[in-house]
């Protein structure tokens, strides 16, 4: 069976859906003040700490990762990686502004946050780009050794809420587990090039 790939059009709308995806999940796990897995997480973590906003912080934390995985990923799938982070920089933004909550339950937004970003990191991989450091080296290893891409983003997050205990507490720091398993459990469910034959990767 022949394997159709997206044209150009399809991926542009799909990585745009994706990065609209992530922001609107960044945006609820920060309203109930909960982390996620990978430089999200991490750029929300950071976020609690200092005078910057995650989407600024996801932006920076990226940047040295994308250079030192430039060469080994190639040119253009770094480059649309690269504007996707920003994109989602400036969402983020947006997404404030726009959506103003006055309240955000840990569970709601464990749930409905980390479900939407998986959602949006799905769309964004199944067209050939990255918006995370931590995706970027998943991906590596996956097409290099063959790991599973949604046990290796797992294991990153774990890592991640593990330290954020310390941060946030205990409970928060479970509400973000369960925010990091549900997205990670769409990706994992559904980034499957054995079954899904027209998958970008």
């Amino acid at each position: 069976m022949k394997v159709q790939r997206h044209n150009a059009l399809e991926d542009l709308y799909g990585v745009a859906t994706g990065c609209l995806l992530l922001a609107l999940g960044l945006h609820l796990l920060h309203q109930a003040r909960l982390i996620t897995g990978g430089m999200a997480g991490l750029a929300l973590l950071l976020s609690y700490l200092a005078p910057l906003s995650p989407g600024t912080l996801f932006a920076v934390l990226n940047l040295p990762i994308f250079l030192l995985f430039w060469r080994s990923q190639g040119t253009p799938y770094t480059l649309r990686s690269l504007v996707a982070t920003l994109a989602i920089t400036g969402m983020v933004t947006l997404v404030a502004k726009g959506l103003v909550l006055t309240s955000a339950s840990p569970a709601a937004a464990a749930v409905i946050g980390g479900t939407v970003m998986g959602m949006g990191l799905l769309a964004v991989t199944r067209h050939g780009t990255a918006v995370g450091g931590s995706s970027v080296i998943a991906r590596w290893l996956s097409r290099k050794k063959g790991w599973n891409f949604g046990r290796l983003l797992m294991i990153t997050d774990a890592t991640i809420i593990a330290t954020s205990a310390l941060v946030l507490g205990p409970e928060r720091a479970i509400w973000s587990l369960v925010s990091a398993t549900c997205a990670n459990l769409m990706v994992m469910t559904w980034h499957r090039p054995d079954r899904y034959l027209a998958e970008s990767l």
